[in-house]
């Protein structure tokens, strides 16, 4: 709170008596300067940990957010049994994704690879993204016309540091829950167009 600077370190008195004394110079305790160019008040913000919730914490902007997911994606820093990249390699807003899915074992969704597609539209990450499968699918939270349903978990319970990563693994898991996983599955027609 104190935004007065700290002293400067002066040479103390000890230490010139003791040189003139034929004794070696007493060393001063000094303060510790911050790098160049940095006023104090940072180099000690830097070194103390930050609060999980800081209120003052940068907001990564949209666009480097999902630049970000694009290169997870692209460098298969994810889930094997999920995928996700640009609908489109010029698309320079971002917006529309394609995904698939690989059904997990052990339920009609086993042996199927499900395609989706995800807007992500301006407000994203503030708000959930878009979410169609157009592959045929049969579960709970997905309309006739292959949209998930916005009251759907992830979607109705968004957080900004949810990502299409956490969407996918989320629509994975809801495959394997009881209210779908016995569902009976169409046999490869894509979703009918919206």
């Amino acid at each position: 709170c104190n935004s007065s600077k700290p002293p400067e370190h002066t040479p103390s008195l000890a230490a010139d008596a003791s040189s003139q004394q034929g004794q070696p110079p007493v060393q001063a305790p000094t303060t510790q300067t911050p790098p160049q160019g940095q006023a104090p008040a940072q180099a000690q913000a830097q070194q103390r940990p930050k609060p999980k919730d800081d209120k003052n914490a940068v907001i990564m902007p949209r666009s480097f957010r999902l630049l970000d997911e694009l290169e997870k994606g692209q460098k298969a820093e994810r889930a094997a049994h999920i995928s996700w990249g640009l609908a489109k390699e010029d698309d320079m807003t971002l917006t529309d994704w394609n995904a698939t899915i690989f059904g997990p074992i052990d339920t009609n969704f086993d042996n199927r690879i499900y395609s989706l597609t995800i807007t992500c539209g301006p407000s994203y990450p503030d708000e959930p993204p878009a979410v169609k499968f157009t592959s045929a699918i049969n579960m709970c939270c997905v309309e006739e016309d292959g949209c998930v349903k916005v009251g759907w978990g992830v979607l109705n319970s968004w957080r900004r540091d949810f990502t299409m990563e956490t969407v996918l693994d989320a629509l994975r898991k809801e495959m394997s829950q009881g209210r779908n996983r016995g569902l009976p599955q169409p046999q490869g027609s894509p979703a009918p167009p919206s």
